[in-house]
């Protein structure tokens, strides 16, 4: 069993403690912000398995890549994969209707 203890920026003015465990094929990541203590997805956790480290305030920023690396087969990649699918869709589903308005905009002007 392998761990990673990030301590990142928040929005509260005491940083938050996100730890990574990787066990096998199994990949754990805690918050300590509310969102992360009630079991929800938090924007801090995401980040660093997007393999973003401006948020992380403590020496370790240079780890982050060993998360990314640990995110590899896991259930929570797949899990993230299909996020990331389900956001473009719906940024692909918001232009079509912005598109659509305007076709119907122009059809009720002529």
């Amino acid at each position: 069993m392998e761990q990673l203890i990030f301590n990142v920026k928040g929005s509260s003015s005491d940083a938050y403690e996100i730890t990574f465990i990787k066990d096998g094929a199994s990949l754990t990541a805690l918050c300590t912000c509310p969102a992360g203590q009630f079991g929800n997805s938090c924007k801090h956790r995401v980040a660093i398995l997007d393999g973003k480290s401006e948020s992380v305030s403590g020496d370790n920023a240079d780890q982050v890549p060993t998360v990314t690396k640990w995110l590899v087969g896991t259930d929570v990649e797949a899990a993230l994969g299909e996020l990331r699918a389900a956001e473009k869709n719906s940024e692909r589903t918001k232009d079509d209707i912005a598109a659509l308005k305007k076709t119907l905009a122009r059809a009720m002007n002529s």
